[in-house]
């Protein structure tokens, strides 16, 4: 298929469609014109023949030559009077030219056709061509005598000429005034889309735009907003993942360099220890295991490449058993996890497997900086599920906030810092959100937003 730029396609269409309408109005007004014309000449030969008849039965040669002059203004009208042997009595012999043309013409026309002769109709117009030219003519029949009125219709003919002549150069004009501002309007049209194609191909190279411009049309102004949007997105999103890579990197460096170092230790026997030794390479083999997993597991969630088992979960027994998966870590470390509710029926729809794990990691980082309390409210506002999850602890640096769910941020005694940012996919993968502030008190909190399963009419919240 041959490819066509858009300004000759925008251009060519509204040529195409313009000469269309413009041959188009074109012919139907030649066809109303002829339509005009042969009524008008109807009228007017119908009309200068009845008062030419009354002028004969009355013997009013002077108002007889009036009627024909002003008909001669719009048509070429004459007349003759045949007897009924063909014998022409009106014009006389002195009028040679009219009467050449009436022996020579005309009547071997009406001789020739028996429907004229025989079909006398004081209100019918006959048409008939004689020597390349177009007559009309009525039939009277006048003291048993035959009144001819015609007229050649010669002079219809050139006044439709004329005015062909000046509807040509007014569709002519109409072309170029059309073509012009069909050309302007293509280029006002694909300038811009040329434009941003120009920006798509940096955006692909990296070259991303930092300079809004603003256009004129509304749709294509809102391409330039959304492409400036994606490139913003696509910037951020290449700045993290060269931090991401850079802070992997660095996670996966250091246990393998321990590995590394303890293995040739071994190797060449200058560890003292070898059992200490070999216990450590394989705590750091499953520290770096772990690492691995949640990383694959990030990505996956990121990517929508992790399946979800979707079914409806009761979040009081959701958050119950979260807290049972870390109610151990707390005993060990004589940390309190303190959680009571009325809300016994609420449920979401999601995976119940990644939500635990979300909750579970959230959990897991109040237990390692709270004092002794941690504190589990389960709320409900309009259609929304929220879970508030708090600490009495030392509470988030302010300047920290806004940094605590990006990959590899790590507080004081975190591990890879990739706790916080699965539990935040897993949230908006179920099309929730998490936030974490400071308390009023001291200590810092989660909240989390889930949209609430609608509930069944024979259902009640106790």
């Amino acid at each position: 298929m041959k490819r066509k730029s858009i300004k000759n396609r925008i251009f060519t269409s509204q040529i195409i469609i313009v000469v269309v309408s413009l041959l188009a109005i074109a012919l139907m007004f030649q066809l109303c014109l002829r339509i005009y014309i042969r009524r008008e000449t109807k009228s007017q030969l119908i009309k200068v023949g009845c008062l030419v008849e009354e002028s004969i039965k009355n013997n009013e040669t002077l108002e007889r030559n009036r009627i024909l002059e002003e008909g001669e203004l719009y048509l070429n009208i004459k007349y003759a009077i045949i007897d009924e042997d063909r014998t022409i009595i009106y014009p006389k012999s002195e009028d040679s030219r009219e009467l050449n043309v009436l022996e020579s013409r005309i009547l071997p026309s009406i001789n020739s056709n028996r429907w004229i002769r025989n079909s006398i109709n004081r209100n019918k117009v006959f048409y008939f061509n004689s020597d390349r030219k177009k007559y009309g003519a009525v039939l009277y029949n006048v003291d048993n005598k035959y009144l001819f009125i015609y007229s050649d219709l010669n002079k219809v003919r050139k006044a439709n000429i004329m005015v062909n002549i000046i509807l040509i150069p007014v569709i002519l004009i109409t072309l170029i005034v059309t073509a012009i501002v069909s050309n302007k309007v293509s280029k006002k049209i694909s300038k811009p889309i040329y434009e941003l194609s120009l920006n798509a191909k940096k955006i692909g190279e990296r070259d991303y735009i930092k300079k809004k411009v603003y256009y004129e049309d509304i749709e294509i102004d809102n391409l330039s907003t959304t492409m400036n949007e994606m490139a913003y997105k696509l910037e951020n999103y290449d700045i993290a993942m060269k931090t991401f890579m850079q802070n992997a990197s660095h996670e996966l460096r250091t246990p393998l360099m321990s590995v590394q170092g303890y293995a040739e230790g071994i190797k060449y026997g200058v560890v003292e220890d070898e059992e200490k030794a070999i216990d450590i390479i394989i705590e750091e083999s499953k520290r770096l295991a772990n690492l691995v997993e949640d990383l694959l597991y990030l990505t996956k969630i990121d990517s929508n490449k992790e399946e979800m088992k979707v079914e409806n979960i009761n979040v009081d027994e959701l958050i119950k058993s979260s807290i049972e998966r870390v109610s151990g870590i707390g005993m060990r470390n004589n940390k309190i996890i303190r959680y009571n509710t009325i809300l016994k029926a609420v449920e979401v729809t999601g995976d119940e497997e990644k939500l635990t794990r979300a909750l579970i990691n959230v959990l897991g980082n109040c237990l390692r900086y709270a004092n002794k309390y941690i504190d589990i409210k389960l709320e409900k506002k309009n259609e929304n599920i929220i879970i508030i999850i708090a600490d009495d602890g030392v509470g988030f640096k302010e300047e920290k906030i806004d940094n605590i769910f990006e990959r590899f941020y790590k507080g004081e005694g975190g591990n890879y810092g990739l706790g916080l940012a699965i539990t935040k996919s897993i949230i908006e993968r179920h099309g929730g959100n998490i936030r974490a502030f400071n308390n009023m008190q001291g200590g810092a909190s989660f909240k989390i937003d889930l949209l609430m399963t609608p509930i069944k009419k024979y259902d009640r919240i106790i």
